[in-house]
């Protein structure tokens, strides 16, 4: 987690990422890189390696990147980054190749005087985790990976590995998938990357609610009647018909349980004892420990899965999911859920959780908002019925900041009352472009911090929580599908889920 001061630059550091001629790479990896080594946040010496089965040698893969979108990367600079930019035509699934990329690897390790450190970043499709995983750890690059000590105390080495989602596509995959990492690595050497944890106004949540007193005694279950966490996107499948479409795929399993309940935790954790990695992380866990695994006869009440029809989104013509490239004509896949959790503590008894995700919406967004509740007595009894509840609203993008809504008196005569928003936004107070998630996540896996990264409790009990949903839906299709138009909020039956509590959903 950042420091009031500046953190120092990590080690000399090998960095290879798998799977590199892919669209992660160019369009997150490299661009993240480059952001960090402009501004002197990349070791003093470090080398990048791209390695994938496409035929392309170290210049042809320079162009490649810095082709895909030249106006991030300034000309004259990107000459003197792409000397660290290199290239492996390999297939890294096959144990065969591995002698070969091994020694590019300690040849570039050598080149660049990174030593042994390497960081390895899985960016491929998560069928070939295992494998690579594997032989990594056959390959003899991962020294200190299972080791009690490093092999020489008084120059330590490193191998770290960055795994990216999705992690597993249910409770037994995840599990098998975490037993491999740590017959290779220790659980402090695996970052499980989560790019909404590395996003300002997400980790701006630990700063809001613990060094402000004015919010953290509020933060219960006495004051806070309920938590919406919203995460809209205005675009469908984009050409992904067959991946969303295939049994890892859907709104459940590509937004809530991975990014949407990461950001839950850190709404419903409790004040760890310091800003250390592994308190955070303890706190957290304790919250996906603590979620109520749904029970089947209460599914149909507390989820809604949608999936988007044609519609039009800002003007234009949208065709519907099922007409999608790639996409069962038929699909029960969701591109909409919506789901009420509860984190049984003594914190959060009886508060209700409500995540959401969708595509093809109305309107593109990422917000938490917490609704407090209404005063004990209601003295402007008249006014009530157009009195709206408090609210903190976090918006996380496109427009990062937060706000509290609360009520006030318009001037004049008569005591008539109206909604008052004190706005705080990010980017004009501070005056700065926040830097992408990945750079922030990218440089605290170099120096070896594990705050904001998932640890193998987390995703484990996220899947537990949302397995049973999964479940009931495979087992119950829903005959209505598609239920919402593309441009819209959602179907119809996630607001009704709502109303039967009294509540609403946050749309504008």
């Amino acid at each position: 987690m950042p420091n009031s001061t500046t953190p120092p630059r990590p080690d000399d550091c090998l960095i290879v990422s798998f799977g590199a001629s892919g669209d992660l790479t160019k369009r997150k990896l490299l661009p993240a890189l480059y952001y960090l080594w402009d501004r002197g946040m990349t070791p003093e010496n470090f080398g990048i390696l791209g390695v994938a089965r496409s035929k392309y040698d170290d210049d042809s893969f320079r162009q490649m990147i810095y082709d895909f979108k030249p106006s991030q990367y300034d000309p004259r600079k990107w000459e003197d980054f792409a000397k660290h930019v290199h290239y492996e035509a390999s297939d890294s699934t096959d144990a065969a190749a591995w002698p070969d990329l091994t020694q590019r690897i300690k040849s570039l390790g050598a080149e660049h005087g990174t030593g042994s450190n390497l960081l390895a970043y899985l960016s491929m499709a998560p069928q070939f985790f295992e494998p690579i995983i594997n032989n990594l750890g056959s390959s003899g690059l991962v020294i200190d990976g299972k080791r009690m000590v490093p092999i020489d105390k008084d120059d330590p080495t490193w191998q770290r590995i960055v795994v990216e989602k999705p992690f597993g596509s249910d409770p037994a995959s995840a599990v098998q998938l975490n037993n491999t990492l740590a017959d290779v690595f220790w659980e402090n050497s695996i970052y499980r990357i989560d790019h909404y944890l590395g996003k300002e106004l997400v980790q701006n949540m630990l700063v809001l609610r613990f060094a402000n007193t004015i919010f953290e005694p509020l933060w219960n279950r006495e004051y806070i009647d309920h938590v919406q966490i919203t995460a809209s996107e205005t675009v469908g499948v984009e050409g992904r018909g067959s991946y969303y479409d295939s049994p890892g795929g859907g709104a459940m399993r590509d937004m809530v349980q991975s990014h949407l309940l990461q950001v839950m935790s850190l709404v419903a954790m409790e004040p760890p004892v310091s800003m250390a990695a592994e308190d955070i992380r303890t706190e957290k866990i304790k919250v996906f420990k603590a979620l109520r695994v749904p029970k089947e006869d209460e599914i149909s009440e507390i989820a809604v899965r949608g999936q988007y029809g044609a519609g039009a989104i800002n003007g234009e013509g949208v065709i519907g999911y099922r007409q999608e490239d790639g996409v069962d004509p038929e699909s029960q896949r969701d591109t909409y859920t919506a789901m009420r959790f509860n984190v049984d503590t003594w914190r959060w008894g009886g508060v209700p959780f409500y995540l959401r995700s969708g595509k093809a919406m109305a309107e593109k967004k990422t917000e938490i908002v917490i609704y407090f509740k209404p005063t004990p007595h209601i003295l402007f009894r008249d006014q009530a019925r157009n009195q709206k509840p408090n609210q903190i609203v976090i918006s996380v993008q496109p427009n990062e900041g937060v706000r509290l809504r609360f009520e006030g008196k318009e001037p004049g005569v008569g005591m008539k009352m109206n909604e008052v928003v004190m706005d705080f936004d990010y980017v004009k107070q501070w005056e700065v472009d926040p830097p992408d998630g990945y750079a922030t996540l990218l440089h605290d896996c170099m120096r070896g911090d594990q705050t904001l990264f998932k640890h193998r409790d987390e995703i484990e009990s996220s899947w537990y929580a949302c397995q049973p949903v999964l479940d009931y839906w495979e087992e119950n299709p829903q005959g209505d599908l598609p239920n919402y138009a593309a441009g819209t909020w959602g179907p119809p039956a996630s607001d009704l889920m709502m109303q039967k509590a009294g509540r609403y959903w946050r749309n504008d």
